[in-house]
């Protein structure tokens, strides 16, 4: 009601003397408050004609374009008065929330993470630095972000919001009411690679396929080429479904029997934001192994992430797994049924891009041939760090026992057969440099030590790559 009187009574001031450029100034502003924002627009642009020189009018007419929902204009006015340095953290915030709205998601945290110098400011300011981190692909440092949000703001609904992306175990995208509908449903990526392989396997380097016959005990190089997208299907107040398609070929230089090509189709459905999540996945996969039909699967996971505070969540899940093969050296005894089930915690350590992550699997594959059916257990643990300003860096450990059920075929002596036991230390370590938003750098090496009472299936392998990934 206040405002409604401010602007009536500036009106009349109008009336008086309609080149009375405060007068007009004023009741634009209130008229912006009152949510009139094209006559707030009208108001403010014409006191600007009559005085340039107003000191705030700059900004406040940018701040009412982005109202209206006009931001290429509320860009070019907020951008002005940034530059004049008039309330320049104000000017920071609403030039940051603008790119945001535009997409230009690095430029918009650049100027959010100065406005987070204000302490009026900070707790928007670090909540939609860490959406526009979000969309980036670079949930580790949004959650960090977020945290800040629900640390200074508990009650807010934003605040809530916050808490629950900072602790959730899949952030991707920000909550329902919040996302804008410009925001593009697609992504695209491809990425090219230059690996040496120390002991070249056949196996996909996320899939488990180890028998005797698949470990070449040959070193090679090869080429790595990645590409492939997602597309939003739906995203509502409920929940979201996403598809994403994954194409993947190696090229050896010497051993070309062994080069892969890998084909994903995915499917996520997640319920929308919350401290309790919940959602599935689903997905294809299909190998060919020197260019010729190798083998398919089918998986299958449920999960269930509960966030305890900014800074902890547990992921619950169970993954059902089929499993075919088309040709050898892989026969029809390796096809089966894999059910595995795991719990996952994930701590923010402090800072916006620290994050440490730990968990536990057991899976038991039942295959169709004796000497491949096992039960398994692994446990993992992986931190991300940034290295100064240079790089992100990701580090990680697994280990992994397998105890076989029959006593194996490939095990004989003197007429006597053992059960084989296995036990896998993996090693990873892989950085990466953004040289801009889209375009980054990567390097990493991988390193896997296989033990078995089985020597013929003993091995270690050591990976070494680098290369280069754009986003769209």
């Amino acid at each position: 009601a206040q405002w409604a009187q401010a602007a009536r009574l500036f009106g009349e001031a109008v009336q008086a003397d309609p080149r009375d450029a405060l007068a007009l100034y004023y009741r634009g502003l209130a008229q912006g408050h009152e949510g009139l924002f094209a006559a707030a627009i009208q108001d403010i642009d014409q006191s600007l004609k009559l005085n340039p020189t107003l000191p705030h009018a700059a900004l406040d007419l940018g701040i009412a374009y982005f109202n209206a929902r006009q931001y290429a204009p509320a860009r070019i006015w907020i951008e002005r008065a940034y530059e004049q340095g008039t309330e320049r953290f104000t000017a920071a915030y609403f030039l940051g929330l603008t790119l945001y709205r535009l997409g230009e998601d690095a430029a918009a945290q650049t100027y959010l993470k100065e406005a987070e110098a204000d302490p009026d400011l900070r707790p928007s300011a670090h909540y939609y630095a860490g959406l526009a981190l979000l969309r980036q692909g670079k949930p580790e440092a949004a959650r960090g972000e977020l945290a800040e949000t629900a640390r200074e703001q508990p009650q807010s609904e934003m605040g809530k919001a916050a808490q629950a992306y900072a602790g959730g175990a899949a952030v991707r995208q920000p909550p329902a009411g919040l996302a804008q509908k410009h925001r593009k449903p697609w992504s695209l990526y491809a990425a090219l690679d230059f690996q040496y392989d120390s002991n070249v396997v056949i196996a996909p380097s996320d899939s488990e396929v180890k028998t005797e016959e698949g470990i070449s005990r040959q070193a090679d190089g090869r080429g790595v080429i990645a590409a492939g997208g997602s597309y939003v299907l739906l995203d509502g107040d409920a929940g979201s479904v996403r598809a994403q398609y994954d194409l993947y070929q190696s090229v050896h230089f010497r051993l070309t029997q062994f080069d892969l090509q890998g084909h994903r189709v995915r499917v996520d459905a997640a319920s929308k934001p919350a401290a309790l999540r919940y959602g599935l996945a689903c997905t294809y996969d299909f190998y060919a192994l020197d260019y010729q039909s190798f083998f398919h699967e089918g998986l299958a996971t449920p999960w269930v992430a509960l966030a305890e505070s900014p800074a902890a969540a547990t992921q619950v899940y169970y993954t059902l797994r089929g499993r075919e093969f088309f040709r050898k050296p892989f026969s029809s005894e390796r096809d089966g049924i894999d059910n595995a089930a795991g719990l996952r915690q994930y701590l923010n350590l402090g800072s916006a891009e620290r994050i440490l992550s730990f968990g536990y699997q057991f899976d038991s594959d039942d295959t169709t041939g004796n000497d491949f059916k096992y039960d398994a257990h692994q446990v993992d643990v992986g931190v991300t760090v940034p290295i100064l300003d240079l790089a992100s860096a990701q580090l990680g450990y697994l280990f992994r026992l397998e105890d076989y059920q029959s006593p194996n075929s490939r095990a004989g002596l003197q007429g006597f057969q053992f059960r084989r036991h296995d036990n896998e230390h993996q090693f990873a370590v892989a950085l990466s440099h953004d040289l801009t938003p889209e375009v980054a750098l990567t390097l990493a090496y991988v390193g896997v030590l296989n033990n078995s009472n089985i020597r013929s299936f003993e091995y270690d392998r050591h990976i070494v790559s680098g290369g280069v990934r754009v986003t769209f």
